[in-house]
């Protein structure tokens, strides 16, 4: 997301940005005002020598270039009617670039000769280069202008990616650079290996070799044959239980695409779904699929990037970030677990990965196809309504049944002061054992414990930095806000008792638990601090499925498309967490959790079992989980939802303001909420309504104080929202950051 803070964006190279054009994100060439605004907070630039250029003005100027603004509706193309890059040596042509930085404008520089839109060029801004896109010839021709290079040996970027940028862009209110930035994370195109070796299996085609395909049940070939029959644009929810084989449906639809010439995307919610993903692909198809996300080492990465730019029939399988690949000739987009949360990008660049995915297909007219198990509501009411095509695996596939679901209601099986375990969970726990099968333990909280209390004066352990706990990682406590640390202290620094105690589980109590219960199993910890690469999660993985762990103990990275036959038995140690967040989609969240890690009990000939502990069996979640009746549930949820106009039957719209001084940040946030009514006036029927300003859940994060503003309308209004936010002067030590269709509230 563009920041107010406009320093932080070239880390000094720029001096001076007003808070009023940093919010835009115009493209493309803006024509002078007539005259100067008297109230606005017009830029005045030092240019680095050699001559930055880009034009300088209010938002209202910059929102002239602007499209109508629709929701999910592609941008033009930006196509040049110049002629390919080296066709005809004119002379030098001034163009505008973008560039790999949150600017809020292209920037414009000297071309040797004329270029398509589209051509990769080098530019200097500042003292340092960088990659960037030849856009369109400017219609302010500045006196002055640095020289830029034509990267001859790299394929242009395809209009429609480019339109795809333009489109994201807009759309979130971010900087015309920021799709770039994440396709080009070190601002330079990947640099090509330079082994022989490595050349040589970059210059051999990408091409698969397909195994005999499994015999796919009639539900499953119904819904192949109707996606193989869409060669254009539409949006398929693939709804099938855990377990019912949605990943062999869209894998029966690559040969046919990738004979045709076309490109395919897969999009998965964390790195962690990679190894299986690539194994089960390779089993498949004799060959990985290229891969894309931000752990990749650099060749992997180079080979990536390159063979998608030349336009070679492949498949890619990649986290969020894989939207911004140089496609040139995509075909199918699949976004697996479109439910998860993981998809939005949470900090800078605030765009929805299932939302961007399914524009991407749109401006490509591919298919894109959305599978999970427990669908978003915001998809599932979609579907419907008749918006999506709906189909829907209702078993699981080879004959594999349902686990069982049964509550532990821990009011009435009480554990020790210092115990998680319930006594019916040990129990199913050691017939597990008895029979040589596996048990999976969810807790949702890593570390030892989340709370650090001295019992002789109360003080407990925060964070210095945030409003938030330290928590208990063995001889340290970290924050997981900020990453503060610092060791675990024997006294309390208040009183000097030496009564300090950790509350609460963690996944490493947890495991020192059950190591004690059951001495002699083998027992691993699968959570970010154990497994932080792809590489020691698939080892973990692959120790599994050879049964040398029986009891895995493990967060949220373990809930969804793992597939391990000889594991029966699920344990949810405390599934009343994720219900007390005070959010609005908390339950909607703490029903798709629990039926993804539910999922992961008996997918194989060995039935499977689900213990849920919980302090509130009678909860309606509870309910619908126990009958498995999940559409109730949904309905439920969608009519809540109705009644205040909460997506999907409205947009939002969230505005957070932090500073290092709060009562500053709660008067600057004051005032834009007072300046709201007069470019949202009140209107019969379905007003747009301003929420807030209130703390955000977590008040301060990393010594900042942070207020939200939440805007609820039937439609997005980009150029009023942008309107008012320009109207407002704020101090200019406050940090404005827009978040277009927010998913929490944190």
């Amino acid at each position: 997301m563009l920041s107010v803070i406009m320093s932080a964006f070239l880390s000094g190279e720029i001096s001076s940005v007003s808070h009023n054009l940093v919010s835009a994100a115009g493209f493309g060439n803006v024509p002078p005002p007539d005259k100067p605004r008297s109230s606005g907070f017009p830029l005045e630039p030092t240019p680095p020598s050699g001559g930055l250029v880009f034009s300088a003005y209010p938002i209202s100027y910059l929102m002239l270039t602007w499209p109508p603004m629709k929701s999910l509706q592609p941008a033009p193309p930006a196509v040049s009617q110049m002629p390919k890059a080296g066709d005809v040596q004119g002379s030098p042509t001034a163009v505008d670039v973008m560039v790999p930085l949150a600017l809020p404008q292209l920037l414009t520089y000297l071309l040797p000769y004329p270029v398509p839109a589209g051509t990769w060029v080098e530019v200097q801004v500042g003292t340092k280069t960088y990659n960037g896109i030849a856009t369109t010839a400017p219609s302010l021709l500045p006196q002055k202008l640095k020289q830029a290079k034509v990267v001859e040996d790299v394929p242009a970027l395809h209009p429609t990616t480019l339109a795809f940028y333009r489109w994201v862009a807009r759309y979130t209110l971010s900087a015309p650079g920021e799709p770039l930035r994440v396709a080009l994370p070190k601002a330079h195109i990947p640099p090509l290996p330079k082994t022989a070796k490595a050349q040589k299996a970059l210059e051999t085609p990408w091409k698969i070799n397909e195994a005999t395909p499994p015999t796919l049940n009639p539900a499953q070939k119904e819904a192949v044959d109707l996606l193989q029959a869409e060669d254009t644009f539409k949006t398929t929810l693939l709804d099938g239980v855990t377990g019912s084989g949605k990943t062999e449906v869209y894998f029966a639809l690559l040969p046919k695409l990738l004979e045709a010439g076309k490109q395919v995307l897969i999009l998965v919610p964390e790195i962690a779904l990679t190894p299986q993903w690539i194994d089960r692909f390779g089993a498949r198809f004799g060959v990985p699929p290229l891969v894309w996300h931000s752990n990749l080492a650099a060749g992997a990465r180079a080979a990536t990037w390159h063979r998608v730019a030349r336009g070679e029939p492949v498949v890619v399988l990649g986290a969020r970030s894989a939207l911004f690949l140089p496609f040139q000739n995509l075909g199918l987009v699949v976004v697996d677990e479109e439910h998860d949360p993981s998809y939005k990008q949470g900090e800078a660049f605030r765009y929805h990965g299932r939302d961007a995915a399914i524009q991407l297909a749109r401006s490509w007219g591919a298919p894109a196809v959305l599978a999970s198990a427990t669908p978003s509501l915001e998809t599932f009411h979609h579907a419907g309504t008749g918006k999506y095509q709906h189909l829907i695996l209702p078993t699981r596939h080879g004959g594999a049944t349902m686990p069982t679901l049964r509550l532990i209601n821990l009011k009435e099986n009480k554990t020790d002061a210092r115990d998680y375990l319930a006594t019916p969970l040990r129990e199913a726990m050691q017939k597990r054992l008895d029979d040589g099968q596996q048990t999976l333990l969810f807790l949702n909280r890593r570390g030892n414990a989340p709370l650090l209390l001295c019992t002789s004066c109360g003080t407990r352990r925060d964070c210095p930095n945030c409003d938030a706990t330290l928590v208990v990682h063995g001889d340290e406590t970290r924050c997981h806000h900020c990453g503060y640390r610092e060791p675990t202290p024997d006294i309390c620094p208040s009183c000097e008792s030496p009564d300090m105690r950790a509350y609460g589980p963690g996944t490493r109590s947890l495991a020192q638990e059950a190591q004690r219960v059951f001495p002699n199993a083998r027992i691993a910890v699968a959570d970010s601090d154990t497994t932080g690469t792809t590489g020691k999660l698939a080892e973990l993985m692959n120790e599994l499925a050879e049964q040398k762990i029986d009891i895995i103990i493990g967060t949220q990275m373990l809930t969804k498309g793992h597939h391990l036959p000889h594991l029966t038995l699920v344990g949810v140690i405390d599934a009343d967490m994720s219900l007390a967040h005070g959010d609005a989609r908390a339950a909607e969240r703490t029903y798709q959790l629990l039926a993804q890690v539910a999922g992961r009990a008996g997918r194989a000939k060995l039935a499977g079992e689900v213990l849920i502990q919980t302090f509130n069996p009678t909860h309606p979640l509870f309910k619908a989980l126990l009958s498995g009746d999940r559409d109730t549930f949904y309905g439920e949820e969608l009519e809540n939802r109705k009644t205040f106009g909460d997506p999907p039957f409205g947009r939002a719209l969230a505005l957070q303001l932090s500073g290092l001084e709060d009562n500053l940040t709660l008067q600057a946030a004051r005032q834009l909420a007072q300046s709201f009514a007069h470019y949202f006036p009140k209107k019969e029927g379905t007003p747009t309504v301003l929420l807030g300003p209130a703390p955000a859940l977590i008040k301060k994060i990393r010594n900042r104080y942070r207020y939200r503003l939440l805007v609820k309308a039937p439609a997005h209004n980009h150029a009023q929202i942008l309107k008012w936010i320009e109207s407002t002067p704020l101090p200019k030590n406050i940090r404005l950051d827009i978040d277009i269709d927010p998913v929490s509230e944190s």
